[in-house]
């Protein structure tokens, strides 16, 4: 379990460097508008979108280990890559390799921890991955904004290094697991896409509750990383508070993830996840609100709260729904559709923004977040629903 942990402090801790900055290297070093970054961004993350379902079933085919090895490896190369090239459309292609392969060791490692817990202690597991993630992204973002506005190559090499020794570690320290034979129904391997491409059945409505309900969020939380950090500049003009506000949210998440995690062991997952829902919409009003300093930095800390509750449970409802042999595809279903909105999110907000305004952004992110609230909260079961996966595979 702890090999895990570390290994997500590393990945966490380079992708602290590059992610938050991303646009600023696209704005700043390629010349591209704010329209024509998003646009790019939101391409390169089809590959992170790409990677998630394929690697689950590979996951669940081979072990969790192989997988996330390899991902963080060949993550490594593409993002080095990225740093040496300066035409738009193949740093796009080695951008969205990198994300690609993120993506495909995200639920093999979210799978690995699923298999190292007990049922009971899962959401704990999960939070535990969460506070190094947030550890690690404390570091980035403070001392990242100097290179990104200076010497940006540097941050490609800072992140792939972190890459590689998150794939180390993973190797050294983490057991082969041997899968668990599938619950498979005589029609579950009817094609190469049902295979490969794997979605649970859509009668299995606690998770499609859950998974849609995510992809709300994920467009709400991009535009974090996307529109927020253009308006600052444009509006605030101090760039050196949005690497300030990611530390801070890091800070909080790495000291409150673990006490916070104990307490939502108790009560139904649907209300605490409901309420992170219901946070970051109260985040998102209030940044329409206005452009002042203080106001950025309270929604920052209601996000960072909502976030707190929020990030630990879909993967803990995820394996709860999962029938035996299933667990990594279910994992990556979910994480598809989270990561579906936040690749789709800086494209809308970038389009929002530029067409409708400041205001209409971000009450449109608002009422996202109400609608994600409705959907979760809506279906009340929180625990496994077998049956209906075995009489949608009949």
């Amino acid at each position: 379990m702890w090999a895990l942990v570390v290994a997500q402090f590393f990945y966490a801790l380079g992708d602290g460097f590059l992610y938050p900055f991303v646009v600023f290297y696209l704005t700043r070093d390629l010349h591209l508008s704010m329209a024509h970054a998003g646009l790019l961004m939101g391409i390169a993350g089809i590959g992170y979108i790409a990677g998630q379902l394929p690697a689950a079933y590979l996951s669940d085919r081979f072990g969790p280990r192989r997988i996330s090895v390899v991902s963080y490896a060949i993550a490594a190369i593409a993002v080095m890559t990225a740093g040496l090239v300066h035409n738009v459309w193949v740093w796009t292609i080695a951008y969205g390799l990198t994300l690609m392969m993120v993506g495909a060791a995200f639920p093999a490692v979210i799978h690995a921890m699923t298999l190292q817990v007990k049922p009971e202690h899962r959401t704990q597991g999960y939070s535990l991955l969460l506070l190094s993630q947030n550890a690690g992204i404390i570091v980035g973002p403070l001392v990242g904004l100097s290179l990104a506005l200076y010497q940006f190559q540097w941050i490609f090499w800072i992140d792939a290094i972190c890459l590689v020794i998150s794939s180390l570690v993973l190797t050294r320290g983490i057991p082969q697991i041997v899968p668990a034979r599938p619950m498979d129904s005589p029609r579950a391997h009817v094609s190469i896409w049902r295979t490969w491409l794997y979605f649970p059945p859509w009668k299995q409505s606690g998770f499609w509750s859950v998974a849609l309900g995510g992809t709300l969020i994920g467009i709400i939380y991009s535009q974090l990383m996307s529109t927020l950090p253009m308006e600052m500049e444009h509006t605030v003009g101090i760039l050196r508070w949005y690497g300030l506000l990611w530390a801070m949210n890091g800070a909080l998440i790495t000291v409150l993830q673990w006490p916070v995690s104990r307490v939502l062991r108790h009560g139904n997952r649907r209300f605490w996840m409901g309420l992170g829902a219901i946070l970051y919409a109260a985040a998102m009003i209030l940044l329409g609100m206005s452009a002042e300093i203080m106001l950025i930095v309270a929604a920052f800390v209601i996000v960072t709260l909502g976030e707190l509750i929020y990030e630990p449970l879909p993967p803990t409802e995820y394996a709860a729904q999962a029938p035996k042999g299933y667990g990594a595809r279910y994992q990556g279903a979910g994480s598809f559709f989270s990561a579906f909105g936040m690749v789709i999110g800086p494209v809308l907000g970038g389009v929002l923004l530029a067409d409708a305004g400041h205001l209409v952004l971000w009450l449109a992110m608002g009422a996202c977040g109400l609608i994600a609230t409705w959907l979760i909260m809506h279906h009340s079961t929180s625990g496994t629903l077998r049956s209906d996966f075995t009489k949608t595979a009949h």
